[in-house]
């Protein structure tokens, strides 16, 4: 029974990183169907932030009945605390990939065109925010609490494009970008930058739980950020005998990320699974 209780841990760890990856490939269709007006790209990207919050209201449920039903104990407990915490954020995400992508279809759908300023801010936007994700991802796999301070700074990165946005939009004469009528749907076109912010938000937020799951501490983002590294790893606790954290094996679940947007350590990982494959 106890291996069956193991077994499910790991399964819904790595169900929890598998939508992270399905939510950062989702991004991307998202904001390419944003800047290249492609309406079926964004409503395939739509379709994937339903069955990704499908997945996500699957896992939860899962999570919760191991906690009626297994009544788990210290580490295990605060793993399933940890999966239940990231998988809401996640869904925070999702929806805010599903904005983006009607975004998409409404830029088409009454003919919006962006000054080239504006959609280069946004695909320069995005690119801070791939980055985020794929570090968040590694800081998920490789339970690197060393990588919270980098993290921080990488949403500096985006948060500052997102300012420029603004800026530059508010700079812009509106009658030039659209009449009153439209008015409405440009304003929420451009809201893709204010999407990108905040997803990178959620994102770190959602990194910075893998505290809580190897310290048992519930320290704040600031006193994360200010701990340095030899700090951290004291404060870590032994895991249970439930909780297997293996990062070579929990990288086949994040396996489909593009290597340069996750670092080092987890791009490492995905290119051994890579050979390992090949080689079959």
């Amino acid at each position: 029974m106890r291996k069956l209780f193991s077994r499910q841990l790991i399964e819904a760890r790595h169900e929890m990183l598998s939508i992270f990856e399905a939510i950062d490939l989702t991004l991307h269709d998202a904001v390419n169907a944003f800047v290249a007006d492609d309406k079926e790209l964004a409503r395939r990207a739509q379709q994937a932030t339903l069955a990704i919050d499908a997945r996500s209201a699957n896992l939860e449920a899962v999570c919760y009945n191991l906690i009626a039903t297994q009544s788990p104990v210290a580490s295990d407990f605060r793993l399933l605390q940890t999966i239940i915490y990231v998988n809401f954020n996640l869904q925070r995400m999702s929806d805010k990939v599903r904005r983006i992508a009607r975004a998409a279809k409404r830029k088409v759908n009454n003919d919006i065109e962006l000054p080239a300023e504006l959609v280069d801010l946004i695909q320069r936007e995005s690119e801070c925010v791939y980055r985020v994700l794929g570090a968040s991802a590694s800081t998920l796999v490789n339970n690197d609490l060393a990588a919270m301070a980098d993290l921080a700074q990488r949403d500096d990165e985006v948060h500052e494009v997102y300012e420029r946005f603004f800026r530059t939009y508010n700079r812009m004469d509106a009658e030039e970008l659209a009449d009153d009528a439209s008015l409405d749907d440009l304003r929420r076109v451009i809201m893709v930058s204010r999407y990108l912010d905040r997803i990178a938000a959620i994102s770190i937020d959602a990194a910075f739980r893998i505290a809580f799951l190897l310290t048992g501490q519930r320290w704040s983002v600031a006193d994360l950020i200010e701990a340095d590294e030899d700090e951290l790893e004291s404060m870590r606790i032994p895991s249970g005998e439930g909780v297997t954290l293996d990062p070579a094996r929990d990288a086949r679940a994040v396996a489909s990320l593009a290597p340069d947007e996750v670092g080092g350590k987890l791009a490492s990982l995905i290119r051994e699974i890579e050979s390992e494959d090949g080689g079959e």
